[in-house]
């Protein structure tokens, strides 16, 4: 009997395809994605690589998780606005546009008023391209805020730098203290699918997730991925923040056979995911 694999490959502007889900996934660089949905596009922590062209009749919404130089720049406003002017940006608010700020990185008055400040913790419950969206944050074990969007009965989390940061240079209190407080947001994000599937009346489970996957931690490198696979059901997970340091996904996955068929495998920045 012949079994249909369960994944197909083909890069270059080829497709990558699993049952259900349809939406396109670019990697731009570090933790940057552009994720085509079928009426808009959201654009989640650019500050380097190419940003593809985009239809220009469907909305942009663009997200920053918060001020990082590697996670927020400018450019979202000086090289965006001007392209795509159906453009909407929601910023964590640890990104402070002030006056004089927004004078400084060249954001006009008619760029800041497309912007949304989101807190850590919050609901918004707005529209894309005429099409219900949910957005919710949850708190990061860093800075700023991850990021659960749900429109269509699609779920995408991006989760910025909510990571498990198990930094042993930083003692045993710290890393006792890290694992509880990734624990509560896990917890968190996991309540919050919960709560979008029974709104929604969609399948519990996150079909696009983004996660930090960060060679610094040495052995520590994947516990973030593991203990959030462990509590929410997640289909396709694309690692990020990876320093480009691409050869540790195969590490992850090496090490982790159960969780395999679900890592993406990235190996350069621009490629591109049809799912």
């Amino acid at each position: 009997m012949y079994l249909a694999p369960r994944f197909l490959f083909v890069y270059n502007g080829g497709s990558y395809r699993k049952g259900g889900v349809r939406m396109t996934v670019t990697f731009l660089a570090h933790s940057g994605f552009l994720v085509e949905w079928d009426d808009f596009y959201t654009l989640f922590d650019f500050y380097k690589g190419d940003l593809p062209a985009l239809d220009a009749g469907k909305p942009l919404l663009v997200f920053s998780s918060h001020s990082h130089e590697d996670h927020f720049d400018p450019r979202i406003f000086t090289e965006v606005f001007a392209r795509y002017p159906n453009v909407s940006y929601y910023l964590s608010r640890d990104i402070r546009l002030t006056e004089r700020r927004r004078e400084k990185i060249g954001v006009t008055d008619e760029m800041f008023a497309h912007v949304t400040s989101l807190r850590p913790d919050e609901v918004l419950v707005t529209e894309a391209g005429g099409k219900p969206l949910t957005i919710r944050t949850v708190k990061s074990t860093d800075i700023g805020s991850a990021f659960l969007l749900q429109s269509g009965g699609k779920l995408v989390f991006h989760a910025g730098d909510l990571n498990w940061w198990h930094w042993v240079s930083e003692g045993k209190a710290y890393c006792s203290n890290m694992a509880a407080i990734y624990k509560r947001a896990i917890e968190k994000l996991r309540a919050a699918v919960e709560s979008e599937a029974f709104d929604n009346g969609c399948t519990p489970r996150i079909d696009v997730a983004m996660l930090p996957l960060d060679p610094r931690l040495d052995d520590g490198f994947g516990m973030g991925i593991e203990y959030l696979l462990k509590c929410v059901d997640v289909e396709t997970v694309f690692p990020m923040h990876m320093w480009e340091h691409f050869e540790w996904i195969d590490r992850y996955r090496a090490e982790h056979p159960q969780h395999a068929e679900k890592i993406i495998r990235i190996s350069r920045s621009g490629e591109c995911f049809t799912l």
